[in-house]
Formats: structure tokens, sequence, C-alpha cells
């Protein structure tokens, strides 16, 4: 709630953005990101978790060189629930803003006027994730769904085709309630995560009572007792076609990629996790996050692992039209106490692993990790890449980034060359405020959304 952690209170539209460096005159479309922005009582009081406040979402018009202008808007959608605030996307036409745990994605118009709940015909009845995988040449989304809900014993994979349609559902048996916070899916398959943060019986009932302590606005905790493993089906398919296999012991919020490999194993690079929400409630910062590999054996055996990188980083990134196939390379926000120290408020809040940094990008061939920091008390998270029309290599793009100064309490949005991110900016647009630290964001160009 303090810093750039904090909320901010009022809807602004402003035109006619100011720009250093020269913007790509390819990049026509918006970049969003969205995020919690806790204003009442209740999102505030003594439950607080990050996670778990209405959201806000805010957009950057760029057009043949131009930045035309910068809006933020409080998510609304149908009901006082659906207010959405953890990643926003373009699939079949349509800007939604997702939110996992039993929240209804919501529909929001290119120029953030206009918001309504979208289910899916009634396929989303029971919510959605904030992490479907959309296939790269079919624009086919699959999604691996749970809610968070006493008794709630089967997650729900869901197939929405390319416009939109479901096409296929199948609910997958788990017990414990875990949060399956993303999924992976290669060409062929979609893996499961099911991991030891399970919904805790106490905090639901101390928040139900109205009586919740820190971080029971959201009440996952680590357990103890819960097992750590991954489940592959081809996709398309059901729970008959499920298979478990043990994995390392610890949380993993998000999936770079993963792909195929010749031997038929699946090999998957993921943010892992010791613990979380173990030892710090509010937020994942029971310690620092590692990039590593996860191969996933064809037939049997358990999930093996190689740290790729110890460098603390989180919301990775690849070139999408990637996704499912051998990949090279990553782009993260870096995060833990080598990045700034906004305050001693916030240090001492989320326990000192979770603040905002450089841009990094990992080479996961071979371990290279290269960082573009962007001065004193400037900050970044999750990065989008853009890929240069007409290119052929997977780096051949930019990178977009929300940086936030805190010497003026403002944020830019940053365009690097995805190639070389320790050059200087290719362009910074300068905001008229800052945007808080949130979760997702994606540069969505004109043509998926047609406007």
């Amino acid at each position: 709630m303090s810093g750039n952690f904090g909320p901010v209170t009022d809807e602004v539209s402003v035109d006619d953005l100011p720009v250093t460096g020269t913007l790509p005159p390819e990049l026509n479309g918006r970049y969003l990101r969205i995020g919690p922005n806790p204003t009442s009582p209740d999102e505030t009081g003594p439950g607080h978790h990050w996670f778990v406040c209405r959201g806000m979402v805010h957009s950057v018009r760029l057009r043949e060189g131009r930045a035309e202008w910068y809006r933020n808007r409080f998510v609304r959608g149908d009901a006082p629930e659906d207010v959405p605030n953890t990643n926003v996307l373009a699939q079949g036409g349509r800007l939604l803003a997702l939110v996992g745990g039993g929240g209804a994605p919501v529909c929001v118009a290119p120029d953030l006027d206009r918001m309504s709940t979208w289910d899916a015909d009634g396929a989303l009845r029971t919510g959605f994730t904030a992490h479907p995988k959309i296939d790269p040449v079919t624009g086919e989304m699959h999604s691996v769904n749970y809610l968070i809900k006493p008794g709630a014993e089967s997650l729900r994979y869901l197939v929405l085709d390319a416009a939109g349609k479901p096409t296929h559902a199948a609910e997958l048996p788990v017990p414990g309630v875990p949060m399956v916070h993303d999924m992976a899916m290669t060409a062929t398959r979609v893996v499961v995560l099911d991991l030891p943060v399970t919904l805790s019986v106490d905090a639901a009932s101390r928040l139900a009572a109205g009586v919740p302590e820190s971080g029971d606005a959201l009440p996952m905790r680590w357990n103890e007792e819960h097992p750590s493993r991954v489940g592959v089906l081809p996709r398309g398919g059901t729970a008959e076609q499920l298979s478990w296999f043990d994995a390392p012991r610890c949380y993993v919020f998000h999936v770079l990629n993963a792909y195929d490999a010749p031997d038929g194993s699946i090999v998957m690079d993921v943010v892992r996790y010791d613990t979380v929400f173990r030892d710090v409630f509010r937020g994942p910062a029971d310690g620092l996050p590692a990039l590593a590999r996860w191969t996933v054996p064809a037939d049997r055996g358990a999930v093996s692992e190689q740290i790729i990188s110890d460098y603390g980083l989180e919301w990775p990134r690849i070139n999408e039209a990637w996704s499912g196939r051998a990949h090279r390379y990553g782009w993260f926000g870096g995060t833990g106490p080598h990045s700034l120290r906004l305050s001693d408020d916030v240090d001492r809040d989320l326990g000192g692993s979770f603040e905002p940094g450089p841009l990094v990008k990992v080479d996961t061939t071979t371990g290279e990790v290269l960082t573009h920091h962007f001065g004193t008390g400037r900050v970044t998270q999750e990065p989008a890449f853009v890929a240069r029309p007409g290119a052929e290599a997977e780096d051949d793009g930019w990178i977009l980034s929300v940086v936030y100064d805190g010497n003026t309490d403002r944020s830019e949005l940053v365009v690097l060359d995805a190639a070389d991110v320790t050059a200087p900016p290719v362009a910074r647009v300068h905001l008229p405020r800052r945007v808080p630290f949130g979760f997702h964001g994606n540069w969505i160009a004109d043509d998926e959304i047609g406007a």
C-alpha cells in the first residue's frame, strides 16, 4: 500500500504524450498493463493481499511514430465482483481483462470506456484463468482453471477456438484446492501444475467471519502435506488421459515456455520459488525466484531440474511466435534485494525479496544474463516482446515495458532493442502519472482487435 505499490485514485485521459527518441513507426496499437488498485476499506484492511483488489487497466496508444494518448480506467464488469486485475490480452477480436481463482473475464473496449463481463456462452460461468495459452498458428486458447472454494476438488480444462467459442471442456480431479496460477502447453500436450500452495481452511474461515489476519484476502498458504507434481495430457484431452509426474518441491507462478523434445519428453522453463506464502502472506516474498529448466519424462519417472540462472527475476516473456516450440531467449523483470530499495516500509512489508529492478534477457542455451538498468531510482516489471515486421530471428524486435521513476514519481513506456537490451532505449514515452506496480500487460496490435 506504500510507494509505487500503492493505488492511484482517479481516471485520466491525456493526449499527445511527449517522446524522447524515435518511436518505431511499425508500432501501431496499444500497450496495456493491469494491476490491483485498492481503494475501499475492505481492500485495504487487515487482511489485505497484493493479489486481491479491484483491477485498473492502463493503456498507451501508439500510431505512426506518435504516442497519441494515455488512459487509465477501473475495471468494471456487469457485477460488483467482476473486477479482474491480473492480465489483459487479445483473443478472438476481444480485449480481455483476466483473473484466476474464479473470476470471470471482462471485455474492454479499445478506448477503455466500455466494459462488460464475458462468459463465452456460459463456458466461463465458474471463472477463468489469468494465464491461458494461445496457439500462435491457430489462435486457439487453452486454459486450466481453478476455483478458490472449499470442496473444489477438480480443475477445469477448457479450449476456445480462435473466435472465442468453447470447443472442449474436461474436469480434472485434483484434491486440496491448489493454486494453479499458470500452465504450460507444447505443440501437442498440456501441462498442469499441482504444487504445494493450497486453500487454507483457517484463513478462509477468518475471511468469511469478517476477522481476517494479514494476507487472508487470498486464503492460500504453503502446504507441507500437499504433493508437488505436474500432470500431462494431450491437447483436447480428458482426465482419463492425464499422467502425473513428481516435480521439485517448490512453487511456480509463471512458465516461460514449453516444447516437445525429440525423445518424447517435455522441456519447460519456469520461474520457481523454494516457498511462497509460508513466511510472508501479503505477497510472494519468502525468497528470491530462479529460472529453472524442467524436463518431464516421456512415460515414467520424476521431473528433473536444472537451474538456468539464479539471478532474481520474474514475469517471463518470449517471442510468442515461439510458443510451444523450442526457444532460446527469455525476457524478464529483475526482482530482489539487488534491485532498487524503494523505501524502508516497502522493504519490511515484502520481506526484502520482491522489489522490481532492471530489464533482464536470458539466453537459455548458454545461461548468459544481460540487463538493462534504467538509472538510479528507475525500475521495471514485465516486458512485452514485439516482433519487427518480417523478422526471422527469435530476438528481432522490440521490448516494451513500463518504467517507474522514483525520483519524479512518474512512469514511462520504454522501448528497447530486444536483440541488444544493453543499448540505450530506442524511445521513451513520458506518461502523465505513475503506473503502480502491478502484474501483466501486452502489446495489442491494431489488427488483433480491429481498431
